[in-house]
């Protein structure tokens, strides 16, 4: 039964690919020559998706990596912005792998560490290329080493969900998930969090609901008999529905973590889950007040390593290590620090930059790291249905 469903889905992603425009003409096909436009340089693709602000950090990255003398490859950038509603990276790249594509143009793909199971639950165990660490020669100054798929990735920053507060409304905000389930049933409409189909900052929300009472084997798990344990966590999301966010007098999710943000800078909710680096940005751009404070809950919310790993389905890892030895030099963690608050992946003494003092807290050995794979999508499909739905 097991070994006939398999087949069903391989057909299934197979039928979009052939059928799908936007696979072909938005996804992997790799056009005429590998050479890129940099006097003979080889092109590297590199894709990668969250919100708006990584997509600025890459741009600033790619100019700064293409300009450079000593550059052996030009660096181009495919940005998917998560919670647009298409398909995403990760079907996108399982598509062509399961269609047997070898020449794509999926070089060199970024992606948070904890999200790669979901990749190879749907593209398959060989998907990411090992890497020669010997031609990474700045990954000897890494501190942070990734806890998935160790000889494939290479981190180049870290980044955590916190919880994010203004200090003037909310002079003492909730600590603990006690605390928290009693604050957002007292102050209601001043909590909100986004769909966990739409940003990470609300997948990180729904997780600790789910995970925060299993067994830590259960959060680095993508085996489906947890599935059955997440039913308390639905309970309590269930509760506290009636509390959170309204708008023409119904329960609002906004989409996607940048909603979240605009609800906390237009003073209509006190209290959000989101990313630590884009409330720091946000701060620092006078978007957010400075009265507006970051602090991690008890237990914590979800963290994780952000990598560069090598699809078998690119031009080859060769190629690509240049610009991911640039991506953890001193220059480049410097450039992720200051546009987005990046927490390095270096010893922070070797970054000339006064931004360090923002991110000290952040230590990623803190981080609660949930890896659920492909049990994410069965996770969003059951919020979709019956909690995105309550009255």
């Amino acid at each position: 039964m097991k070994r006939k469903m398999k087949k069903l889905c391989v057909c299934a992603v197979l039928c979009f690919l052939m059928l799908s425009p936007f696979t072909l003409f938005a996804g992997g096909q790799r056009e005429g020559s590998a050479a890129g436009n940099g006097g003979g340089k080889p092109k590297v693709t590199l894709w990668a998706t969250g919100s708006d602000n990584v997509r600025m950090l890459f741009e600033k990255l790619i100019d700064e990596y293409n300009a450079k003398p000593g550059s052996t490859s030009v660096v181009e950038l495919q940005f998917v912005m998560s919670g647009s509603g298409g398909q995403t990276l990760s079907d996108r790249i399982a598509a062509a792998k399961l269609a047997g594509k070898t020449d794509t143009d999926f070089d060199l793909l970024a992606e948070n560490g904890s999200a790669l199971a979901s990749y190879v639950d749907k593209a398959g165990g060989d998907l990411f290329v090992p890497l020669d660490f010997s031609k990474i020669p700045n990954y000897a100054n890494v501190k942070m080493k990734s806890g998935f798929f160790t000889d494939c990735v290479v981190p180049y920053r870290g980044t955590t969900v916190v919880m994010a507060y203004d200090s003037v409304r909310l002079p003492n905000p909730p600590k603990t998930w006690a605390e928290l389930d009693a604050w957002i049933t007292s102050h209601p409409g001043r909590f909100a969090y986004n769909p966990p189909g739409s940003g990470g900052s609300g997948a990180g929300f729904v997780n600790l609901a789910l995970y925060k009472d299993l067994p830590p084997e259960a959060k680095v798990s993508t085996d489906e008999k947890w599935v059955e344990q997440w039913g308390p966590g639905w309970d309590w999301l269930k509760s506290i529905h009636p509390y959170l966010y309204t708008s023409g007098g119904k329960v609002v999710y906004p989409n996607k973590n940048q909603g979240t943000l605009d609800l906390l800078i237009n003073k209509e909710v006190d209290l959000i889950p989101a990313w630590a680096d884009q409330v720091l940005t946000n701060i620092s751009r006078g978007i957010l007040p400075e009265s507006t404070k970051i602090y991690q809950l008890t237990p914590a919310l979800n963290g994780t390593d952000v990598v560069l790993a090598v699809p078998n389905i690119g031009g080859g890892a060769e190629k690509t290590y240049d610009f991911i030895n640039f991506m953890i030099s001193p220059a480049a963690q410097k450039i992720c620090l200051e546009t987005i608050f990046a927490v390095p992946v270096i010893d922070a003494s070797l970054i000339d930059s006064t931004y360090k003092t923002m991110v000290k807290d952040l230590d990623i050995s803190g981080f609660s790291v949930i890896s659920n794979g492909k049990l994410g999508d069965v996770r969003n499909q059951y919020w979709d249905k019956n909690i995105a739905r309550l009255p």
